[in-house]
């Protein structure tokens, strides 16, 4: 294995990864939710009364505290806390095209706010709204009933004395300034790397020179892969990854190298919170311009627990100019592997 062989090949897919994933400017949008009390719900079975959503409150006020300071609250969770628990709740229902600022979930075991919410579901959800005073801004907030999904509708300012300035003496009535409303915490999707290994089967036509033509012929292979990624959306993310291929088993008489390196751009998006599919294009045998051919893969995957480290089965289809074995059965591969992302 050359390692040293890697180095220019890698600068080449890094720098197409980043040509791909230049920022766009566009406006800020909505990701539409139509179901609640899903995996994501922070108490599971909901809540119906005031007095079960005090309880809550109460039993768990770290969770409260999670959601608050990863949305970007710029009051203090106290404030919050201690309106559930002074009963200052009301009951009403929030209808379809409700946006929300940000909505609580809970993710991977983690209590985390999900920017930028809109409900599509096919009928108003019933919740408890709390409207708090902190820090001379008023908060409403929103809490589904079947899941506590502690979620921001709006701020304003709050005009209560407390918070305005008294008018001066003097000739020229001054006012102090209301405080400016903090933006919502929108999370930065940014480039980030991965590395993996796998291995699999490849199947290829290979000229065989006993026979003086191409030959179908199948070989086990070992891999290392390197590639980057980058989110445009709360699902969906371009990636670019370059593959040391190392195949072992191939016919001595077949003339074909038995080290060489894949890469591939493509897109990839989220089935699930712990599930991914994804593909596009490549160039297999990018360093032997005699062998070189363009192929298609795809992958499914998943995470590994709460870690970054991820399973992935990966199919691949060769482009062949072979005149008696250029079908797809006869150029293919399949591998499974695991790749860890650095984030």
């Amino acid at each position: 294995m050359n390692i040293t062989r890697m180095i220019p090949i890698l600068a080449t897919s890094f720098g197409l990864v980043l040509a791909l994933s230049s920022p766009v400017v566009s406006a800020q949008e909505y990701k539409k939710i139509t179901r609640l009390g899903t995996s994501q719900a922070v108490c599971p079975g909901g809540v119906q009364t005031v007095a079960e959503l005090q309880k809550f409150f109460a039993d768990n006020p770290s969770v409260v505290r999670k959601i608050l300071a990863d949305s970007g609250w710029s009051g203090s969770a106290d404030d919050l806390i201690a309106a559930v628990a002074a009963g200052e709740v009301s009951e009403r229902s929030y209808p379809v095209g409700t946006k929300l600022a940000w909505m609580g979930a809970k993710v991977k075991g983690d209590y985390v706010a999900n920017p930028l919410r809109e409900w599509a579901g096919s009928q108003s959800f019933p919740a408890f709204q709390v409207n708090v005073s902190s820090g001379c801004q008023v908060y409403q907030v929103a809490i589904p009933k079947e899941c506590c999904n502690v979620s921001l509708v709006s701020v304003v300012a709050d005009t209560s004395t407390e918070c305005v300035a008294p008018v001066a003496a003097a000739p020229v009535n001054e006012v102090a300034p209301v405080a400016e409303v903090v933006p919502v915490k929108e999370k930065a999707k940014s480039l980030f790397p991965y590395f993996g290994v796998f291995a699999g089967t490849e199947t290829r036509a290979r000229y065989e020179t006993a026979w003086d033509m191409d030959m179908k012929d199948s070989s086990g292979l070992i891999g290392l892969r390197a590639g980057l990624m980058k989110p445009i959306s709360d699902k969906t993310a371009l990636l670019a990854q370059l593959s040391f291929v190392d195949r072992n088993g191939i016919n001595p008489g077949n003339v074909y190298p038995k080290e060489t390196f894949f890469l591939d751009v493509g897109v990839e998006r989220k089935l699930s919170e712990r599930a991914f599919i994804g593909g596009g294009i490549g160039a297999a045998n990018i360093d032997e311009s005699d062998y070189r051919d363009a192929s298609l893969f795809g992958h499914v995957g998943g995470d590994i627990g709460k870690s970054n480290l991820q399973w992935f089965l990966e199919g691949r289809l060769f482009d062949s100019d072979s005149p008696n074995h250029g079908s797809i059965s006869d150029n293919k591969m399949f591998s499974a592997g695991f790749r860890y992302l650095v984030k």
